[in-house]
């Protein structure tokens, strides 16, 4: 049995928005900003040029951007660095993130045939698949943060492994900073024929779910625990249809030989490609 957490333990003091001045990576550095201001963390918004040439008119175009956010009120108080790089996408930003201690990667996406035929576009899949981070990937169809009011609704979902669990401290943790209306999801692949070990299934996994909430969340309304049958991208999916969040966090598993095979890694893909808001991916070894 799974055993409560005190608290939510998780702290985010340093947070970079990957940009590339598009209008998906405008939409994610809003995400960043706001979680930024939650937690009081240094922004980092970075662009990585992709040679010397590049490199002069991505710091005009950050200046800009900075400016802008500055004007707009949304970047005062925050604490920010503009940063630019030179290279490929993860060649540049690993060491930034290495070096600065990045705890959150925030990156859009304007990849509309979903991440599980890995359509994402070359500078989110890269990031998606190798950050050693959490990754914040605000899709196509992600809105603005500030036309839902902020991340009111939050869908944590889980298949209690090790790797799932450990994310489940980040959906805590944000849905207090947040005031969040958190429901906790469980997908359970095989579904029983006979309806009292339907039954029973279902009742031992929404035990299991109220197990892992923390004694100690401080939250306006209680936590819903939600199980269901079949697969587990599709009943993601469909609980978000129903529920409406405006943030998914998932668990995601990389194998220990740094591969991305695997059903749990292509889950992870086709809700973050699919999702009509931003998805945060934990990364764990499996």
């Amino acid at each position: 049995m799974n055993s409560p957490s005190s608290s939510p333990r998780t702290t985010l003091q340093n947070i970079l928005a990957a940009i590339d001045f598009s209008s998906a990576s405008l939409t994610a550095t809003h995400y960043a900003l706001s979680i930024a201001r939650q937690y009081g963390a240094t922004l980092y918004l970075t662009h990585i040029a992709r040679d010397a040439a590049d490199t002069d008119h991505a710091w005009r175009e950050g200046q800009r951007l900075t400016t802008d956010l500055l004007i707009s009120g949304e970047l005062r108080g925050v604490a920010h660095k503009l940063l630019v790089g030179q290279g490929e996408i993860w060649d540049g930003l690993a060491p930034i993130v290495r070096e600065n201690n990045i705890d959150m990667i925030v990156v859009g996406t304007h990849g509309r045939a979903g991440l599980a035929k890995m359509l994402l576009g070359s500078v989110a899949e890269r990031i998606f698949r190798q950050a050693p981070c959490p990754v914040l990937t605000v899709g196509p169809n992600s809105l603005e943060p500030g036309s839902r009011g902020g991340m009111k609704k939050i869908l944590y979902a889980t298949d209690f492994t090790p790797q799932s669990l450990g994310a489940a401290d980040y959906a805590f943790s944000l849905a207090q900073r947040y005031q969040s209306t958190l429901t906790l999801l469980h997908v359970i692949a095989a579904e029983p024929a006979d309806a009292s070990a339907r039954k029973i299934a279902v009742e031992e996994a929404e035990s299991r779910l109220k197990n892992i909430i923390p004694n100690a969340l401080d939250l306006q309304n209680v936590p819903v625990c939600v199980v269901n049958f079949g697969s587990a991208g599709n009943g993601i999916l469909k609980v978000a249809r129903q529920t409406t969040p405006d943030l998914i966090v998932l668990g995601v598993t990389q194998p220990a030989d740094g591969t991305f095979a695997g059903r749990r890694w292509t889950n992870a893909a086709e809700v973050t490609g699919k999702a009509a808001c931003p998805v945060l991916t934990i990364r764990g070894r499996g």
